[in-house]
């Protein structure tokens, strides 16, 4: 496995001590909370869908610095696309982010966010009666 490269360490960083992402949405259309029951990590995601479909992500959550960094670099990445873009979000798509590195470090922290954003589209569509 190769090394973390120090830039990377300081995004995470970044965004693990001063995320823009990481705040209760006052007027939100789903919000969803899970976590990792091994380490005690947990993300809950809050989803507000504007009229033209395009999306507005934040997030709140405690644990370790890769959960909290990989969730707030996710959502960075979907601000603004439409809800339907969101369904093709998968583990490729974190991956191209976060790199391959991180995932293999603690593969249950980095696609915490993840896991949490499908269950809210999940949520969402189940609302609305779009099963």
């Amino acid at each position: 496995m190769d090394k973390i490269d120090q830039e990377k360490i300081e995004i995470f960083l970044e965004h693990y001590e001063n995320s823009p992402y990481k705040y209760e949405m006052e007027k939100y259309d789903v919000a969803v909370e899970g976590g990792n029951p091994g380490c005690g990590d947990v993300v809950k995601i809050y989803l507000k869908v504007k009229e033209d479909k395009t999306v507005e992500l934040s997030f709140e959550g405690s644990g370790c610095t890769i959960s909290q960094a990989s969730t707030s670099i996710l959502l960075e990445n979907l601000q603004g696309k439409k809800i339907e873009e969101l369904e093709k979000i998968d583990l490729n798509f974190l991956l191209d982010l976060i790199g391959k590195d991180v995932y293999l470090l603690r593969p249950n922290c980095s696609t915490l966010g993840l896991n949490v954003l499908k269950a809210v589209l999940k949520k969402y569509y189940k609302i609305n009666n779009q099963d």
